[in-house]
């Protein structure tokens, strides 16, 4: 004989499974709306920057006076190339060198904030293919800097104190060098045992924001502050590096971020590590990396580990094969 308490329990649990299907069934139609209407607003932006297709230099806008490159926009909505056969030939280029390489993609700002770009963006925005570009390098072992999930997390609790971006930057702050820096020192430290060590002490600073995308969308500059954290050298100077470090650190306006008094991220990676590095910039030269060392084959001699940074926002492209 079933007892009614069973029954009774048994509808209790059916009826708690029905309302979960049904407010399942009534959130991914709701979820897909969202995502459908994000893409078109991204659709739209990027029209009146003159381009859905290529990269148009040009500042999209957000909310409460957040800007955006139209770069960003076309990462997340374009087909991406399959770019990892060059930076696999790279690490293998360096690699018979005795030299590891360490690849750095600075998140966008639009994945790492992308509330402030669009309220239609508040669940975030999820790339599939930035998941499998990671992983098909990491497969053919590439060391990868996945740092997209832990700055977003810190920018959400440490919000406008410390931020990881900032309104008016389209580069990422320093404190979110100093996540990135951090992350390819750990990756760095197993090559370092038995070598000298120097200390690089660091020292909070306040400086001028440069602001380049309110500079790009207003034609002058804006004037703020914001706290950096800079590097000293043995000299008790801005930290510099020499062109003997067994650490290069290489790539776009990322790597020069901050230098001009001593916060740029090979700098970060000196002080984590207690080990000189020697940094290479290029604005707009991320996809070149391979191509930097180009007849400076006995550059590369005592080299250790070569850190390469570039714009994430730049993974939907083509970038070039090693050269040297």
């Amino acid at each position: 004989m079933i007892r009614k308490s069973s029954v009774c329990k048994w509808l209790k649990v059916t009826k708690s499974a029905l309302v979960a299907l049904f407010a399942l069934c009534t959130l991914w139609p709701a979820q897909a709306n969202a995502a459908s209407e994000l893409q078109k607003q991204m659709t739209r932006d990027m029209k009146k920057c003159g381009s859905t297709t290529e990269e148009v230099t040009c500042v999209v806008e957000g909310k409460d006076g957040w800007l955006f490159l139209q770069e960003s926009l076309l990462n997340a909505t374009k087909r991406w190339n399959d770019n990892t056969p060059q930076i696999i030939a790279f690490k293998d280029s360096l690699e018979a060198r005795g030299i590891k390489l360490i690849v750095v993609p600075v998140p966008d700002k639009l994945l790492v904030v992308p509330e402030q770009y669009s309220d239609k963006a508040k669940k975030g925005i999820k790339l599939p293919q930035y998941k499998k570009w990671v992983d098909k390098l990491r497969k053919h072992n590439v060391t990868v800097i996945d740092a997209l999930e832990n700055l977003k997390d810190l920018h959400k609790k440490l919000g406008t104190e410390t931020p990881m971006f900032e309104p008016y930057e389209s580069h990422c702050t320093g404190p979110a060098r100093l996540v990135l820096a951090n992350m390819a020192a750990d990756s760095i430290a197993p090559l370092l045992y038995g070598m000298n060590r120097k200390r690089y002490p660091m020292r909070d600073t306040i400086v001028d924001g440069t602001g380049n995308l309110y500079d790009l969308l207003h034609g002058n500059e804006i004037e703020y502050k914001i706290k950096e954290q800079k590097v000293l050298g043995t000299d008790g100077y801005k930290y510099r590096g020499s062109k003997k470090a067994p650490i290069v650190v290489i790539g776009d306006s990322n790597v020069g971020q901050g230098k001009s008094y001593g916060a740029q991220i090979g700098a970060y990676i000196a002080a984590a590590t207690s080990v000189e590095t020697y940094s290479i910039s290029k604005v707009g030269g991320g996809n070149i990396g391979p191509q930097m060392f180009k007849g400076k084959e006995s550059f590369l001699e005592g080299k250790k580990a070569v850190v390469w940074v570039f714009d994430g926002r730049e993974l939907y492209g083509h970038f070039k094969a090693p050269e040297f």
